[in-house]
């Protein structure tokens, strides 16, 4: 490609990110045309293969690129040889049958989670790559709180997410005693386990199939057969809403806690429960207002800073964590970030920097200016282009 040509993308309109990634291309100067569509099923839809095959070939593009991966646009992208550049802020993927379609040499995967990606460079794939999120300094830099703002959203706590609901009470009880308590006394292992992801190594093919032989044994006519990503994903969900129900549950009775989700608790009674939020207008106001913003990370996330914790400190909002590797790696406990190591220390955190506004507010300062010099968009979009070849 010639210098002073443009770099034209078809990107698939997907994910909360989407817009901020366009308002960097526009920085960039890459042109762009979007694609939207709404799938029933991400690895079978043949009307979607003729249109997006049809979008591509109606004008020349660079590349093809998404927010999370879709086998089906890989599939378009390798069957017109145009380069596919994905980048993920979800884990996991929810994608069936995954490996399937990333061994397309027109793939470019960013994943940013950097266990994740090694677990999949690992199996042979190329292009496969460690890309961390980013957050739109320029955008939440121009939000200013209102005093209509402050009285809807000033709050000593908030948290904003999901609670977690799961099928893990009903995988227990279509199991046997022993497997029952096995997978019981797991989860207490790793549910005060932080920096450590125990379950996909010990929970087996085996210990699967066993369950299954045990289901189909119970009850023969059953089609039901479990996966193991799917019972990590109940177990992994199961250990954060109990964790995010405790630590919520606990600092709601001594402060005033505001959570955002869409779902309300008994255990909850003392949060102001608001409902949930929009992720471009509502969410930066929520941290900028908020003494201590929660991140409390789905514990199948084993390394990667997720987009909330990206978020909270982009808005110059303060970041009260759960430790995760890459968030070690990049920010400082007590210095830009304040991260805890169990549910005790999340509480006792969380009382301490309530009682110290300067410490508090200096953390959050260093940990913009960090986001806004290391984690920006601009400079992840040059990475994943180059890294691209484009």
């Amino acid at each position: 490609m010639q210098k002073d040509e443009k770099v034209k993308i078809l990107v698939y309109d997907f994910g909360y990110t989407i817009s901020d990634i366009l308002d960097s291309f526009k920085q960039l100067g890459i042109t762009y045309r979007i694609f939207s569509y709404y799938f029933e099923n991400k690895n079978d839809d043949d009307f979607f293969i003729h249109r997006f095959s049809k979008t591509i070939n109606d004008d020349k593009y660079d590349a093809v690129f998404s927010v999370n991966y879709f086998p089906l646009i890989a599939e378009c992208a390798y069957q017109n040889n145009l380069k596919y550049i994905s980048w993920s802020y979800d884990n996991p993927l929810n994608v069936n049958k995954i490996e399937e379609t990333l061994s397309y040499p027109t793939n470019y995967i960013f994943f940013f989670d950097k266990i994740q990606a090694n677990h999949y460079a690992g199996l042979g794939f190329e292009h496969i790559y460690h890309l961390p999120l980013a957050a739109n300094i320029n955008r939440l830099n121009q939000i200013q709180l209102s005093a209509s703002d402050h009285a809807k959203y000033d709050t000593d706590i908030s948290f904003v997410g999901k609670l977690y609901d799961s099928d893990y009470g009903f995988l227990l009880k279509i199991m046997n005693d022993y497997q029952r308590g096995f997978i019981e006394g797991l989860v207490n292992v790793q549910q005060n386990l932080y920096g450590s992801y125990l379950l996909d190594d010990i929970i087996t093919d085996d210990f699967i199939s066993k369950i299954n032989g045990y289901i189909k044994k119970s009850n023969p006519d059953s089609t039901f057969a479990l996966t193991k990503s799917a019972l990590t994903y109940a177990m992994s969900a199961n250990i954060t809403r109990n964790e995010r129900l405790m630590i919520l549950g606990i600092l709601s009775r001594h402060h005033k806690l505001k959570l955002y989700s869409r779902e309300e608790h008994e255990i909850l009674k003392n949060a102001q429960f608001m409902g949930s939020c929009g992720y471009i207008n509502e969410m930066p106001r929520i941290f900028k207002a908020s003494k201590i913003n929660l991140n409390i990370t789905l514990k199948i996330l084993q390394s990667g800073i997720p987009l909330r914790a990206i978020d909270i400190m982009g808005s110059g909002g303060f970041l009260l964590s759960n430790y995760q590797p890459e968030l070690a790696e990049f920010f400082t406990d007590g210095i830009d970030v304040a991260m805890y190591d169990s549910i005790e220390d999340a509480i006792a955190k969380a009382d301490y920097y309530l009682k110290h506004d300067d410490e508090r507010n200096k953390i959050a300062t260093l940990a913009h200016a960090k986001v806004a010099e290391y984690f920006n968009y601009k400079s992840r979009i040059k990475d994943m282009f180059e890294t691209a070849g484009i």
